[in-house]
């Protein structure tokens, strides 16, 4: 039995498709428009220049034609770009009814011009050229096909030049065509053409690397979400493998301290066996952290937070003695983002002790919440060892860490990076060797903010 291959139709083609005919739409509609003004000006050099008179006024029909049926074809553009993937066979036949229909503008204007002697009928490969880049390989084959007819009816018939004006009739070749005029023809047919081509090819291979460097951002941010996903499925598999001896031990420990409340034990053992019990609940703590350490907080709300309550969330879960080296400053303006307020809070308190690890002695670090056009910057700055080059280019990498071995895991920076870059932000590090290192943070604003307008009080989304 054949097989089908079920990956033609999958969405991540489709959408490939979807947007390699985007782009190809968008600059055949900007070369028809430069075709249409094109045509107006080699007319216009032709009579007034050379001094040849042209049929003129079919050849305005058909320019006039060519930017009417542009004006249509953008507008069927839009529609079609706003469909559904469905719609994409729809548009590549689009797509080759206006290819064919430039093809007989092309032939028509070669008629009424002299026919194949035309030096602007060089333009028939521009055209198949063309059409093996916007169209598909079969409608390819057909538009190669009849333009090949189209060669072989202008070689039968065409309205040939009255070659009146100002060059002589000796000046003529075998052709009937003034030398002058067939070279200059020839020229600027010829330099036109190389043009259209560079042009076209060159902002074609520009969109296609645009294309491929979103790609892979797409896939580098996909092979970060996928080490995140790891993350947190360790991190659920250790909460889940810990939480039963963790209860049995907060069992045993409050019977042992009830127990020991009734005699006569020294305070010191009553007073260990609290702090038991305390460390017991700081660890149920951190274990339920632990999925929200590994970028996995999605039950979290997005609201509307403003630099203050930022800035608040961050600093008080800070050590209180770390707490004092922290100068803090916020915008006097209205500075407001869109986030999940105590996730984002963790990875920005991340980079601060990361920053307090990094200045040495009680050194301060400082740490503003400011508005720069339309984002909110957060920045960090200590004044410690700084980082060089190779390490700095390093830094957020999963596991990679400069503190001394037991002092860090390396994904604070990754995980922070992660979270910021969910909300549409961007982490910027500079670092000079021996002055210190600055971490910039910016989230987009939200909308009313943008607009110079106080945001309404929105809370919770719903």
């Amino acid at each position: 039995m054949p097989q089908t291959n079920h990956f033609d139709n999958s969405p991540y083609l489709l959408e490939g498709r979807k947007a390699r005919l985007t782009i190809n739409t968008a600059w055949l509609i900007k070369l028809r428009w430069v075709a249409a003004f094109g045509q107006w000006f080699t007319i216009a050099v032709v009579m007034f220049l050379f001094g040849i008179q042209v049929r003129w006024q079919p050849l305005a029909v058909i320019i006039f034609l060519t930017a009417s049926s542009n004006l249509l074809f953008t507008y069927l553009f839009e529609q079609l770009r706003a469909r559904d993937l469905k719609s994409l066979t729809a548009w590549e036949t689009l797509l080759f009814a206006v290819m064919l229909m430039d093809l007989g503008f092309l032939t028509a204007m070669l008629y009424f011009t002299g026919g194949i002697s035309n030096p602007f009928s060089v333009f028939y490969l521009v055209n198949v050229a063309l059409a093996a880049i916007v169209l598909t390989p079969k409608n390819t084959g057909i538009l190669a096909l009849i333009t090949v007819g189209c060669i072989g009816l202008l070689l039968l018939a065409s309205y040939p030049l009255p070659f009146l004006g100002r060059w002589q009739i000796e000046n003529l070749d075998h052709s009937g065509i003034p030398v002058h005029v067939l070279l200059a023809g020839s020229s600027m047919a010829l330099v036109t053409c190389a043009m259209v081509v560079v042009y076209f090819t060159t902002r074609l291979n520009v969109e296609l690397q645009r294309k491929e460097a979103n790609l892979r951002r797409t896939e580098m941010q996909q092979a970060r979400s996928e080490k995140l996903e790891a993350l947190g499925t360790l991190a659920a598999g250790a909460a889940h493998e810990l939480s039963t001896p963790l209860a049995t031990i907060a069992v045993v420990a409050k019977e042992v301290q009830r127990e020991l409340e009734t005699g006569d034990i020294p305070k010191e053992i009553k007073e260990d066996i609290g702090l038991i019990r305390s460390e017991l609940d700081r660890c149920r703590t951190i274990l339920d952290q632990m999925s929200t350490d590994a970028g996995q907080a999605t039950g979290e709300p997005i609201v509307v937070i403003s630099a203050e309550m930022l800035l608040e969330e961050v600093i008080q879960r800070i050590e209180s003695q770390l707490r004092k080296r922290i100068q803090a400053s916020t915008a006097k303006s209205t500075t407001e983002i869109k986030a999940p307020l105590h996730l984002l809070a963790q990875a920005l308190r991340g980079l601060v002790k990361n920053a307090l690890d990094a200045t040495p002695g009680n050194a301060p670090v400082e740490l503003a919440l400011t508005a720069r056009h339309s984002d909110m910057l957060i920045t960090i700055r200590d004044h410690g060892t700084g980082m060089p080059p190779h390490i700095l280019a390093r830094i957020g990498e999963p596991f990679f860490t400069t503190k001394e071995p037991g002092s860090g895991t390396g994904l604070g920076v990754f995980l922070a990076k992660n979270v910021i870059e969910k909300l549409d932000g961007n982490v910027h590090i500079e670092s000079v060797p021996d002055e210190g290192t600055t971490v910039v943070v910016s989230i987009p604003l939200v909308p009313s903010i943008r607009n110079g307008n106080s945001p309404p009080n929105l809370g919770r989304d719903a």
